[in-house]
């Protein structure tokens, strides 16, 4: 919000406010407000997947120029070339990120499949900023030939009006967009002819089938182009038909600044005389003017564009009736932007499984949350100027439809890439706020409110609400499949309905529930539970623009990920007897201790094994003697400071390197006074990991705690009740997955396999702060790439990005 502020003072003292627009202001700033618009990127592990293989993903998440504080949910989809949704996940939100994966079938029968993302909060809105993406399989059954396809390239080309619409008499800047019909640009050039033949001007595409010409249209004229394409083939198009009357408005970015001219026809009533520009990102108001036309037919200023944000500013004129006349989008980049952590090879690997090194160093004290992934070159491709984070934030997750290799735009600061991205403005739509419902007070319809992460929406029905006391409470038992439980107690909101919020669980739980004044109600009634995620999905669109081949220039990532895949399966019989031999071997090695057995029993997915201070309450005598966990904690973990609460039953305050560490009973997310209140004779194992070790959700910045409850055989006091409980299934959070890497120094049976990994490393929460301003990062290479890609990504507290990308060879 401050980003945009201290800009307007500036705007509002050079350009006055005029009365009859103020309904428009109010409504805007209500919209900028209580209506913030989300935006995603997502960084995946690689480009090209093959059959079998897991898709890693870590999500961004974005409200204007800051990460978003808002969204608590995250929905991820994977659907195939029919729009039929394969897969769909949900995973909570933390520190404005979050990551997952999808594990692909053996065999997929299509070389694309779609990726879409979005919150709860963006489905109130249109579906056209949700993230989607399309990504590219290898599948042998489709592939095995190795053969690249040649598919004829059918050209289309469009024209835009810039402002929106041809005004007769009036002289228009036309941009026109010429690609194939997989969205890939063509290279064009041609005439326009009137009705009679006659050729009035020719124009020619100048970046990726992209250009512009001035056109002067008269009333009645019907004009068409003639062109070629790239294949020499020649096509004939109609231009719009111009508007008998009207605005045209024109903008020509510059250095820190945007100039803009409104010209009006010389027909037309009063209210084209009359007008009012004003420019705004964000949903936030940023300039705002007033236009005399009543002895002129023109007129333009000069818009300073230094302090904003970098990204989409929106320029509307609004005749005197307010109403939307002309639009245009234009982008300013102010190079301000980026963060520049370090990324250095300590140590390089590319032999067969040879060991690599890598330091990532933030030099500021911000704080950071990053993704990096390390892959082989060879077999994922080279893709310099596709989206990433810094494209997809600033550019196209703020318009509408495909922008061809949209980084290229942000790769130097000359003034012909200034040029360039404005084609891009020109030809692409950007339609987030509908005027005429803003000017008449309308709202925009809530239907998906936020929640504070998973719900417990209990709601009785079959009886009358007033049969259920005011102090009534319901008493709720989760037991997991690993048979570890957690209490709580469900407060009566209202009438029949009962409920909790800001609760964390995964995959599937059990809910055994009783009433506690009326325990005869769940006999008396049905009681319905709900977690508060979105049910069902719609379906995703077909793809229609993917190319569903490989292109000559894809040649060699073809050729190298069939190659994997026929070693994958010369090798598989091999294993298979190396399974068989070592299973009627002995192993004579490691004796795992009472700790390491409780982390088999007890941890899983990110929490099991890891760098951690494992405590084994069980079989510590003096655990028993202890009030509560916090006290059995204290002066145990270096640096973990425990200061214990004010007044009886107060709740500690904890902190670790100046951050709060995260706290988790059985691998659900409570706060203090819950692990306070646990039992210390029911506690089993404690985990403390560090800050920054990447466990918990946000990566365990301030460090993460995880208290373990006792399961059947380790002396643990059942409840005998819980057997006579009505019960609810409840489905939380999609399980985590923990990405695999090997360490080849260690003499274990899992090495001896064949190594054909193409994602050689994954870490999707890499986080700094002022206190760990350094990562160090260790992965073996498998055994036969000779070619790596580090990708870094991430941002800053305050909003600025990053993107690195590092060859190791």
């Amino acid at each position: 919000m401050n980003k945009y502020r201290h800009y307007l003072s500036i705007v509002f003292i050079l350009f006055p406010v005029f009365l009859n627009a103020q309904k428009l202001d109010s409504m805007l700033n209500i919209y900028a407000n209580n209506y913030p618009q989300e935006k995603i990127h997502v960084q995946l592990d690689k480009k090209i997947y093959r059959a079998g293989e897991t898709i890693w993903f870590k999500a961004y998440l974005f409200t204007g120029a800051d990460p978003s504080l808002l969204s608590r949910n995250f929905y991820a989809e994977l659907s195939d070339p029919s729009g039929t949704i394969l897969q769909r996940k949900a995973f909570p939100v933390t520190e404005s990120s979050t990551a997952g994966s999808f594990d692909l079938p053996k065999v997929v029968n299509s070389r694309h499949l779609h990726f879409r993302a979005y919150t709860t909060w963006m489905t109130n809105f249109d579906t056209a900023f949700y993230y989607e993406k399309d990504i590219r399989i290898y599948d042998s059954k489709l592939d095995s030939a190795g053969v690249v396809t040649i598919v004829p390239r059918e050209a289309k080309i469009q024209f835009f009006p810039e402002g929106g619409d041809l005004v007769a008499g009036v002289e228009t800047m036309v941009a026109f967009k010429a690609n194939d019909q997989f969205g890939l640009p063509v290279t064009v050039k041609g005439v326009i002819q009137d009705r009679a033949g006659k050729e009035l001007l020719m124009f020619e595409s100048v970046h990726d089938g992209m250009g512009k010409f001035p056109l002067t249209m008269d009333k009645g004229d019907s004009l068409v182009a003639v062109w070629k394409d790239e294949q020499g083939i020649e096509h004939r198009t109609g231009l719009p038909a111009a508007r008998p009357t009207g605005v045209v408005l024109r903008a020509i970015p510059a250095n820190q600044k945007m100039l803009f001219s409104v010209a009006r026809s010389a027909e037309g009533g009063p209210e084209l005389k009359r007008l009012t520009i004003i420019g705004h990102m964000h949903q936030h108001l940023v300039y705002k003017a007033r236009i005399n036309l009543d002895d002129n037919f023109m007129s333009g200023g000069t818009i300073p564009t230094g302090q904003l944000p970098s990204g989409v500013l929106q320029l509307t004129v609004f005749d005197a009736n307010m109403m939307a006349v002309a639009e245009r989008v234009v982008f300013v980049n102010n190079h301000e932007y980026l963060f520049n952590p370090e990324l250095s090879v300590q140590l390089k690997g590319i032999a067969r499984r040879g060991k690599n090194s890598l330091v990532v160093n933030v030099p500021d004290t911000l704080k950071t949350n990053m993704s990096l992934a390390v892959t082989d070159v060879t077999a994922d491709g080279e893709f310099p100027n596709d989206d990433n984070i810094i494209s997809r934030l600033l550019l196209t997750g703020e318009i509408r439809g495909h922008v061809h290799d949209p980084y290229f735009y942000f790769s130097n600061s000359a003034d012909s890439l200034l040029s360039m991205l404005d084609l891009v403005m020109m030809t692409h739509g950007w339609r987030r706020i509908k005027w005429e419902a803003l000017a008449k007070g309308q709202l925009p319809v809530i239907r998906n409110p936020e929640q504070d992460y998973l719900a417990m929406k209990v709601e009785v029905l079959g009886i009358d609400p007033y049969k259920i006391s005011k102090d009534e409470s319901l008493n709720v038992i989760l037991s997991r499949k690993d048979s570890s439980t957690q209490m709580m107690s469900l407060p009566h909101l209202s009438g029949a309905k009962f409920g909790v919020m800001g609760l964390v669980f995964f995959d599937t739980v059990k809910a055994f529930y009783q009433f506690n004044v009326n325990r005869a109600l769940s006999d008396q009634s049905a009681v319905t539970f709900n977690t508060g995620l979105l049910r069902g999905a719609r379906a995703a669109k077909p793809l229609s623009t993917a190319f569903d081949g490989w292109t000559a220039e894809d040649s060699a990532y073809l050729r190298r990920n069939k190659y994997i895949q026929e070693e994958e399966v010369r090798a598989k019989p091999v294993e298979d007897q190396k399974v068989k031999t070592l299973a009627a071997v002995t192993v004579r090695g490691h004796v795992k201790t009472d700790a390491e057995k409780l982390d088999e029993r007890y941890a899983s997915g990110m929490f099991s094994g890891g760098d951690a201070y494992t405590y084994d309450l069980v079989n510590d005598p003096l655990a028993a003697a202890m009030q509560d966990i916090f006290m059995y904690l204290q002066g145990k973990v270096p640096g973990l400071q425990i200061t214990t609460g004010q007044g009886p039953g107060g709740a500690p305050s904890l902190s670790w390197r100046g951050g709060k560490p995260s706290l988790y009973l059985n691998e659900m997310q409570v706060d203090a006074s819950q692990l306070q209140n646990t039992p210390v004779t029911d506690i089993a194992m404690v985990k403390v990991f560090r800050p920054g070790s990447g466990v918990g959700f946000g990566g365990g910045s301030g460090g993460t705690i995880a208290v373990y409850t006792k399961k059947g055989g380790d002396s643990k006091v059942t409840d005998p009740n819980i057997k006579g409980l009505p019960r609810a299934i409840l489905v939380g959070y999609s399980m985590p997955k923990e990405f695999y890497s090997p360490n080849y120094l260690e003499n274990s049976p899992l090495n001896e396999a064949e190594d054909l990994r193409t994602t050689l490393f994954w870490k999707p929460f890499l986080l700094t702060d002022k206190d760990s301003r350094r990562v160090n990062i260790d992965f073996f290479n498998n055994d036969i790439s000779k070619k790596l890609r580090v990708v870094l990504e991430g941002f800053n507290e305050d909003g600025k990005l990053t993107h690195i990308e590092q060859i190791i060879q």
